[in-house]
């Protein structure tokens, strides 16, 4: 069953495409992001007095989705909206709320969130990365990894250890960064496909004391939260629909008796993708607020993550492994694209077994049979 768009949500979406369509196929990413933000697009959910039109998670869902399938980088907008913008709403102080979110509602800021670091994995505990205090401020000297979309960066939200502890949980605190000061240096790292990932190495790159998000030393708490924020999918769906749409376009341009042979596949990779569109946006309805039920969401991102990497895996073994056709280089070009890149779904953005490790530990097996 197909999810239709609520009239407000169809509302937002159109207004997507109007100021898209505006600006015309030559705008920039930045271009892009002020546009909206000066139509008040890209936060809805936030507070009116920040830039907001005080709406819902959901409505603000609606609004990703469609950045996502417009061709803009929607990791950059989940990133610095939610990533970001969301733990500044829920945890931080009224000079930083007054200071940040009016700025990033308006696409005028773009954020990173800098919590990986090499050898670490997944885990956050893990954090080498030290600030270390001056006078009322700190020195914040390591580096981070497997960051995404870095160079468009003003600000990062960044983990670090602001004192040794015997618990890993304790000790970990959680600033704002001006990513333009001297000592931040930003080097990339390809990958196989998309965007490439990026290193960011912190040598004494000082931070006032009004920079702390949350309480000194208290940062572990906040990292589930903060993560969640942008954990709903829509990157992943995104994604999963662009890749389905050009899939369908090669479909279409096979000879009659091979379209045939390859249907029942197509509806089954399109009944994936509507069912993890139904997840996401299940999830965001669902919210409290600005936060949405990890188990939830974690179906949601797991879901999306899976219909992706399913249509990019029957689109390199069946449609590419056939003649295209002259007028369909474009279109072959996205789906080897997507290839490339759909084995790292299972890993970036949070992992997928992580999402399975959310999902056992609220359904065990002998509840679930029960």
């Amino acid at each position: 069953m197909r999810r239709d768009l609520e009239p407000v949500q169809a509302s937002l979406a159109a207004e997507v495409d109007e100021v898209l369509d505006a600006l015309g196929p030559g705008a920039g990413v930045r271009e892009s992001f002020e546009a909206l933000g000066v139509a008040g697009l890209l936060a809805v959910h936030y507070p009116i007095e920040y830039g907001g039109r005080a709406l819902s998670l959901a409505h603000h869902s609606a609004v990703a989705e469609r950045i996502g399938l417009r061709g803009l980088p929607d990791v950059a907008h989940l990133i610095t909206v939610q990533g970001v913008g969301c733990p500044l709403l829920t945890f931080g102080s009224a000079a930083q709320r007054e200071q940040w979110l009016p700025r990033i509602a308006s696409g005028r800021v773009l954020a990173s969130l800098l919590l990986s670091e090499a050898g670490a994995g997944s885990d956050l505990t893990r954090v080498t990365t030290a600030a270390v205090q001056d006078g009322e401020g700190w020195c914040i000297s390591g580096r981070k990894t497997w960051s995404l979309l870095t160079e468009w960066s003003d600000i990062a939200l960044c983990s670090v250890r602001t004192r040794d502890s015997d618990s890993r949980y304790d000790g970990i605190s959680l600033f704002i960064v001006d990513m333009a000061d001297p000592g931040v240096r930003i080097e990339k790292a390809p990958r196989a496909s998309g965007e490439p990932y990026h290193t960011v190495t912190f040598e004494d790159v000082r931070v006032e004391a009004g920079a702390l998000l949350g309480a000194l030393h208290k940062g572990w708490a906040l990292l589930p939260t903060t993560i969640g924020f942008e954990r709903g999918g829509f990157d992943y769906l995104t994604r999963a629909q662009v890749w389905l749409g050009a899939a369908g376009a090669e479909l279409a341009a096979l000879p009659a008796a091979e379209r045939e042979a390859l249907a029942g596949d197509f509806t089954r990779l399109e009944f994936l993708v509507e069912n993890a569109r139904a997840l996401a946006y299940h999830a965001a309805s669902t919210a409290d607020g600005l936060e949405m039920d990890e188990t939830v969401t974690a179906y949601a991102k797991l879901a999306s993550g899976l219909a992706a990497q399913s249509l990019a895996r029957w689109a390199g073994e069946e449609l590419l492994s056939l003649p295209g056709t002259a007028e369909d280089g474009p279109v072959r070009d996205l789906l080897r694209a997507a290839v490339a890149e759909a084995p790292e779904l299972t890993i970036s953005g949070g992992a997928q077994e992580l999402q399975l490790d959310l999902i056992a530990g609220e359904f065990m097996i002998g509840r679930a049979v029960r």
